[in-house]
């Protein structure tokens, strides 16, 4: 691919300018100020458009920054290139509003709409990323050896995965990263969700458990209480059976004097009775006669005296046990009216327990299903299965894609090893052995006495270092059609020997070349080149 001319329409500060580019090396010169980065956006912007950025980032964005001084409405312009022996002519309304792209092909008048990444066709689908990253560039003042290193490794895994540059590894790789941590974000949030769920059920379980206790204790102080309360059964009928049963006692009481003597004379009646019967003298049986006589009258005498005391023993205790029964009837009915007159509360108390025993049974089941749904909860996934296996998924694709993209680098690693030292050679007169990647390419330099790190090098090597990179990267990922290399002040800290030995070498190198540059050493370094027809190097 080569660039033939370029006409901004209204772009930056330039209005209808037309420039023209041959092959080989072309030599922009222009002192600061001037428009040199305005061109070379221009380029980048017709090969891959211009996108106004949203919020804060808009206000400093490459739209804004590009944005035509006069006649804003009008942000447009054209490029003309060369391919594949056709000449085509690309047309661009950058304008938000109106934004635009055609291309045409005026070999063979035909004419197509530029969506997406078309143009990278040309390019032998080289992206914006790697344009940028490769063949487009100015003063690498600043820039890392990690940065350029991780650049070429995106570039080399891209190109050659499954053997199709169109295939981003590192936009696969960084999907992956991307979908690791929303899964991460996702299990986290799961895992916080369940925590807190249980905490909440566990709140509830406290509660209820204490509810329940409360509600135990209320019971129990109803049941008291009502047992303090007492009932109201009518006591009559119990006191009238044991009145019945007091009446009825015929019990005898013990030992006493009357009975004694009542014995004494039926034994001494006995006696004589006997003696009367034993002795036939009418003597003797006359004095048992009057002794049997006085015996019977002892008896009767004993047995009166003894049945007066018993009936007014019997008395007095029916009359003590009468006055107990009767005080004891008092005091029952005293509670029977007091019960009476508490039946309202005594109503209340009945309700309240039946109330406090139903919602004993309500908190007890409401407890076992809290605690059932708790140690459910605790035990179940909640979701986080199926995250552990996509994010199970996630790891292996990424260790996968890691160790896929590791062993390409291995692979390749010795070619872009040989190019960049080739060139490295080439552009420092041979000063240099060349340039070795390890697996992280990062970069070593080999000299006649040891091996060094880009840091340990004068800043005019490390920029020959990356320069070399960048163009064994570019034609890595370009291997059809070479596309022009643009550099605005990318020689800046190179002295005159290494700048002639660059422009010789970018001169033999078959690619067209637009150096942009504020210094004329370059235009009379690059005469002296043509002038002496030095032979090809590198």
């Amino acid at each position: 691919m080569e660039i033939l001319d370029i006409s901004m329409k209204h772009f930056g500060k330039f209005t209808d300018q037309k420039m023209v580019f041959h092959p080989g090396v072309n030599i922009i010169y222009g002192d600061n100020e001037t428009g040199k980065s305005t061109i070379r956006s221009f380029i980048r912007g017709m090969l891959f458009g211009i996108d106004k950025m949203r919020g804060r980032a808009a206000d400093t964005d490459e739209y804004n920054l590009r944005a035509p001084w006069e006649n804003s409405a009008y942000f447009a312009g054209s490029m003309r290139f060369s391919s594949g022996g056709k000449v085509y002519r690309v047309e661009r309304n950058f304008e938000k509003k109106e934004k635009s792209a055609r291309l045409i092909c005026e070999t063979d008048g035909t004419e197509q709409k530029l969506e997406g990444d078309d143009i990278c066709t040309f390019l032998d689908g080289m992206t914006e990323t790697a344009f940028s990253n490769t063949v487009f560039f100015g003063q690498i003042t600043g820039q890392t050896d990690d940065g350029l290193a991780a650049a070429v490794r995106n570039a080399m895994i891209n190109a050659n995965m499954a053997g199709d540059a169109h295939i981003d590894v590192s936009g696969a790789m960084e999907k992956l990263k991307d979908e690791k941590k929303r899964l991460e974000r996702e299990k986290k949030q799961k895992t916080a969700e369940k925590i807190e769920a249980m905490q909440e059920l566990s709140v509830k379980i406290d509660e209820t458990r204490q509810e329940l206790e409360d509600l135990t204790a209320s019971g129990q102080r109803y049941r008291e209480a009502l047992r303090q309360m007492g009932g109201e059964e009518d006591p009559l009928p119990e006191l009238r059976q044991k009145m019945d049963d007091l009446y009825a006692d015929t019990e005898t009481d013990g030992m006493n004097i009357w009975k004694a003597g009542k014995i004494l004379m039926a034994l001494l009646a006995a006696a004589a009775l006997a003696a009367g019967l034993a002795v036939t003298a009418w003597e003797v049986r006359a004095g048992a006669a009057a002794v049997i006589l006085a015996a019977c009258i002892g008896v009767r005498f004993f047995g009166v005296r003894d049945e007066n005391r018993r009936i007014k023993a019997r008395g007095r205790e029916l009359e003590n046990r009468e006055r107990m029964l009767r005080e004891e009837y008092a005091r029952q009915r005293e509670k029977i009216a007091y019960a009476r007159e508490t039946a309202p509360k005594r109503q209340r108390l009945q309700m309240n327990l039946e109330w406090t025993e139903n919602a004993r049974k309500e908190k007890r089941s409401l407890l076992l299903e809290l605690q059932e749904e708790y140690n459910s909860l605790r035990q179940s996934e909640s979701g986080l299965g199926e995250i552990e296996q996509d994010l199970s998924a996630v790891y292996l694709a990424i260790d996968t894609l890691s160790e896929a993209a590791s062993q390409v680098c291995r692979q390749h690693a010795g070619r872009l090893n040989a190019r960049v030292s080739q060139i490295f050679a080439a552009i420092t007169g041979g000063k240099y052995t060349g340039v070795s990647l390890d697996e992280d390419l990062q970069v070593k330099i080999h000299t006649p006495q040891k091996l060094l790190s880009v840091w340990q090098v004068s800043r005019g090597t490390m920029e020959q270092v990356y320069f070399a990179l960048r163009l064994a990267c570019a034609e890595f990922l370009n291997q059809g059609e070479p596309v022009p290399l643009i550099l605005d002040d990318a020689f800046l800290t190179y002295d005159d020997v290494r700048l002639a030995q660059t422009l010789q070498w970018l001169r033999y190198s078959g690619r067209q070349v637009l150096l942009f540059t504020c210094h004329k050493r370059e235009q009379e370094i690059m005469r002296q080149i043509t002038d002496s027809s030095l032979p090809e190097n590198g």
